[in-house]
């Protein structure tokens, strides 16, 4: 069954002043070559389904995030934004289809989520129930608009909350969360004055500088075909014994998890490439206060991450720890707020991501619930991307790049090397070498 968002009546959306955030301006508007860009999640709702409990769920959850309420339309060079109010939303169920073959289902799936999730559309975002006489699964599609990975990692826990609240006819225990809409508004505040002088745009300079022109692509070469369908998969660094012993081996010498992964990626293009200097651009997140920490939206910003490749690991750990301290200061400019002040238009070619999991509300309910997140397909002939979480039951790092042979090949090497530099440091078993298309 499809749950569509809609509004029931036209004049409850209002004109809203607020602006959006340098990160939605650019996706919108890049919206027109028609490539999804969606992320999502699903998970498992115990029992037989009650429909009235779900419904009151979803709606709960758009009301709580004012970004799930708000659209934006362009007109020429200008951006307009409007809104609606808590409780003008409805929901409208659609059943698709009775099917029980799961490649079926997943084909059904993706290309429904590919249609609904357009930023140029409202809402761009979608649910989806799988029911069963003992559970149902409940899947959500999201355009990258309105979420990051972080506020998809929320949406398990919060609709459990207010779906058994519902069950239960109580108030749902959840905190009052900051409007992404503020936020936004308050950047574009923020950011008026920016010259070309501040030390965000000369450290992406740096970078530029360094990559001849360009931001960095991946440390080893593949052929790149103009346009094919992207390879994705997922591949395990470290179980739960080996992750606690990298994370106490990286600090015993002045780094942590998060410093000692992006060693690991410089020493394996060391290793491979002999590359003296680690370049690449990784996301940071922009979310300020306790609020926002449980707020719905893209509150997320690029910089550069460049070091040298030392001769010792705490050489390398203690230049990352530094980088990684002086990119976070430099996310908080805007991607492309940047490029128009170094006054060129690039794109990041080879990202690098990690998030620490284990800190999101209910990601100790993730197994029970057999909750997994989800992304759109890309066939993007630049991109080499790197997510590397931190789970309760280790490190994994899910990659995306072009779909050739030869890179298949050498991603496959590139992430063992990685690999095999962790377990050196933690001092574990290697675990099997596993990639999961």
């Amino acid at each position: 069954m499809v749950w569509r968002i809609n509004v029931p009546e036209p004049i409850s959306w209002r004109a809203d002043p607020r602006r959006p955030s340098y990160v939605q301006e650019e996706h919108v508007r890049s919206a027109d070559d028609g490539r999804p860009g969606w992320l999502g999640a699903a998970f498992e709702l115990p029992g037989e389904l009650n429909a009235a409990a779900l419904t009151k769920a979803i709606l709960g959850w758009v009301d709580r995030h004012e970004v799930l309420r708000s659209r934006l339309a362009k007109d020429g060079s200008a951006m307009h934004r409007a809104t609606i109010d808590p409780g003008a939303a409805a929901l409208e169920k659609t059943v698709v289809s009775d099917c029980a073959d799961s490649n079926e289902i997943a084909q059904l799936l993706e290309k429904l989520f590919d249609a609904e999730t357009n930023p140029l559309r409202w809402p761009a975002y979608v649910f989806v129930t799988i029911s069963r006489p003992t559970s149902t699964s409940l899947l959500l599609a999201s355009d990258h608009s309105v979420s990051d990975a972080y506020s998809m990692a929320l949406v398990p826990y919060e609709i459990h909350e207010l779906y058994t609240a519902a069950i239960h006819r109580v108030e749902p225990q959840l905190a009052a969360v900051h409007s992404y809409l503020d936020h936004a508004e308050a950047e574009r505040a923020r950011l008026t004055d920016l010259a070309d002088d501040h030390p965000a745009i000369g450290h992406r300079r740096e970078l530029i500088a360094a990559n001849g022109g360009q931001l960095p692509d991946f440390p080893l070469p593949f052929d790149v075909p103009e346009r094919s369908l992207q390879r994705s998969g997922t591949m395990w660094l470290l179980d739960a014994v080996g992750a606690s012993e990298f994370d106490r081996s990286c600090r015993s010498q002045g780094g942590n998890a998060v410093t000692g992964i992006f060693a690991c990626l410089a020493l394996a293009g060391k290793t491979l490439a002999n590359q003296r200097q680690f370049h690449a651009v990784a996301p940071f997140h922009t979310r300020y206060d306790l609020r926002s920490m449980r707020s719905v939206g893209w509150y997320v910003g690029m910089s550069p991450v460049s070091f040298r490749v030392a001769d010792t690991l705490p050489e390398i750990l203690h230049a990352t720890r530094l980088e990684l301290k002086r990119a976070k200061r430099t996310a908080q400019v805007p991607f492309s707020k940047a490029m128009e002040l170094v006054g060129t238009t690039l794109r990041d070619r080879f990202m690098v991501s990690y998030m620490d999991n284990r800190t999101v509300p209910g990601s100790d309910c993730w197994p029970h619930w057999r909750t997994i997140f989800l992304i759109s397909r890309s066939s993007d002939a630049c991109e080499t991307y790197l997510w590397v979480s931190r789970w309760q039951h280790g490190i994994s790092v899910n990659f995306r790049h072009p779909g050739t042979a030869t890179a298949r090949r050498v991603m496959d090497d590139y992430l063992a090397e990685v690999a095999a530099q962790a377990h050196l440091i933690s001092g574990a078993r290697p675990l099997p070498r596993l990639s999961i298309d």
